[in-house]
């Protein structure tokens, strides 16, 4: 049977969220709340996430294109 539930909206992260959630990542794995393989597989994604928006601004550069990317772009400032 086919999964019916409706799926969360999804969000792009800002990057003080990101540091955010490796932050806490850091704490739960010092206080023992997590483990090595979690916080490796947290800061992978991370790095993954990071890295495509790595490529995304080198292509819109060579493409002469500014770019508009939500992560860059503060909380309060809306994407033009």
């Amino acid at each position: 049977m086919a999964d019916t539930k409706p799926k969360p909206a999804s969000h792009t992260m800002t990057l003080d969220e990101i540091r955010s959630v490796l932050s806490d990542e850091v704490e739960r794995l010092r206080s023992g709340d997590s483990t090595a393989a979690t916080a490796n597989a947290v800061t992978n994604a991370v790095g993954k996430i990071l890295s495509s928006v790595k490529l995304e601004m080198e292509y819109l550069r060579l493409s002469g294109r500014k770019p508009d990317i939500a992560l860059l772009n503060p909380p309060d400032e809306p994407a033009k």
